[in-house]
């Protein structure tokens, strides 16, 4: 079957470049309808008359991107839910796209037609966010907080008003965060290799800047982290997935891929599944790396939150000097609004990181970098982490006792004791699409698995959705419980 390209070979544009936006700009618009099987690349690029691998490139970058699906022995279909509908960008199905900007799409830059989407609408106030992955922030202890910030606004220090001098974080924070890291988690630096920046999202967006060029390749783990696969699909990156089991990344599948520059892996405990990498495969990855000249972005991601065992050291830690580039942040750990995080750099690397966080936002808020870094001395961190280890671990252990008294033995839960998520499957006959909006007009809003490569690996008969507990009060849980029930078994 044909479809209709908007195509000249003889525009300045790359081939690469007006095939992708021409098939973008028909599933946006709708000519190209959801479940529509587009044309094998072999047949499209007879039709079109470029190379098979042009169309390949185009296929493969549509589905890290989450337009297309690769259906194993189908074909390549459009996804009926796209980016735009995502839980992540969401506009109602009826509403007409933006036509005011359409005249410039041709100016924008590729990044700028890879970020050009459509961003969600609030959501309804009384739905319940099981796809938010926030703290509960009632527990934070304001008062504390409140003090520390008092006494420096009150200080003689003028200059925490002003421009920052050091542009790779305060010297007082990076000092506290290399004692904290060494004793919570292993890792091994001194204070100049830690850049403070804002968030992990951040972290993510300047190493995809700095160490990927267009086309190169970078594994991710599948299922795995939305917005990394964004952000390096963005900066026109060939995502690389890589399977997942209970024993986290199968370094082994990582090792039989070629040209692979950097591999972004959550080995403390896996989003989504909530698997904990080993120690061999955390040996087997940073042999991997050396051998290949390879980047490992270590995403530390909820490490704090285990409630039956102490989690294996950071990869950092393991290879002081090795290819790791580890990240974290302190918006699970106190509030998501403080947007202050970290980055621990090999030194050849720090450089450049910290030029290109400049170049970014300058700085993060010199302020409440002060302030953190004496939460951190006065002890506060750990106190409040133990609390919040107790809240969660009983959260937890509800949600998961509410979800098998409704579902029984059609439910099984994945993953360690550990975070502040984590991953239920359940037996229906309801599709994924089908489940998760019975589930938000029943005021549930589930987070759906995503797929870098664009398959899914769940068997026909099984449904998977992460549900992110930590901020949900013990009676919103036995809400969900009520409300879920409702939408896959009525």
């Amino acid at each position: 079957m044909d479809i209709p390209l908007e195509f000249d070979p003889k525009s300045e544009q790359p081939l690469y470049r007006q095939l992708y936006d021409s098939v973008r700009a028909g599933i946006l618009d709708g000519r190209f309808n959801a479940g529509l099987r587009l044309p094998a690349s072999r047949a499209l690029a007879r039709s079109v008359g470029v190379s098979r691998i042009t169309v390949t490139e185009c296929y493969e970058r549509l589905i890290a991107e989450g337009y297309l699906e690769a259906r194993r022995g189908s074909g390549t279909f459009v996804r009926a839910r796209l980016p735009e509908l995502s839980p992540f960008a969401l506009r109602k199905p009826d509403e007409p796209l933006d036509r005011e900007l359409g005249d410039l799409s041709p100016r924008l830059s590729r990044y700028g037609t890879a970020v050009n989407v459509s961003l969600h609408r609030p959501t309804p106030p009384d739905t319940l966010r099981l796809d938010r992955h926030g703290p509960d922030v009632s527990q934070f202890p304001r008062t504390v907080w409140a003090k520390l910030l008092a006494r420096r606004l009150q200080g003689s220090d003028r200059s925490l008003l002003n421009y920052a001098q050091d542009f790779r974080g305060s010297p007082n924070l990076r000092n506290q965060l290399a004692l904290y890291l060494a004793q919570a988690r292993a890792v091994i630096c001194d204070p100049d290799q830690i850049l403070i920046v804002s968030g992990s999202q951040q972290a993510i967006y300047l190493a995809a800047r700095i160490l990927l060029n267009e086309g190169d390749q970078v594994a991710m783990e599948s299922p795995g982290y939305y917005f990394a696969g964004w952000t390096f699909s963005s900066q026109g990156a060939t995502i690389v997935p890589i399977t997942v089991d209970k024993y986290g990344i199968k370094v082994a599948e990582l090792i039989k891929q070629k040209n692979v520059r950097m591999v972004y892996v959550t080995p403390s405990h896996q989003f989504p599944t909530g698997a904990s990498l080993t120690l061999s495969r955390r040996k087997a990855l940073l042999a991997w790396a050396r051998k290949n000249n390879a980047f490992i972005l270590e995403d530390d991601y909820d490490s704090e939150f285990r409630y039956r065992e102490r989690p294996l050291p950071a990869l950092q830690g393991i290879t002081p000097d090795g290819p790791v580039i580890y990240t974290g942040s302190f918006s699970k750990m106190l509030f998501p609004s403080l947007r202050l995080g970290y980055i621990v750099l090999p030194k050849p690397l720090f450089t450049a990181f910290r030029t290109a966080k400049l170049l970014n936002d300058m700085h993060s808020s010199l302020f409440h970098e002060q302030v953190l870094a004496d939460f951190l001395a006065g002890g506060h961190l750990e106190s409040h982490l133990r609390r919040m280890r107790t809240l969660y671990d009983r959260r937890r252990t509800l949600l998961i006792r509410i979800l098998r008294d409704h579902f029984g033995k059609k439910v099984s839960i994945s993953g360690d004791e550990a975070g502040m998520y984590l991953l239920a499957r359940f037996q229906s006959s309801l599709s994924e699409e089908q489940a998760w909006d019975r589930a938000y007009k029943a005021g549930l809003r589930l987070e759906r698995l995503y797929w870098p490569g664009g398959v899914s690996e769940e068997k026909p008969g099984y449904i998977r959705f992460v549900f992110a507990y930590a901020a949900l009060s013990e009676k919103e849980l036995q809400l969900v419980g009520r409300r879920l029930a409702v939408a896959f078994l009525s």
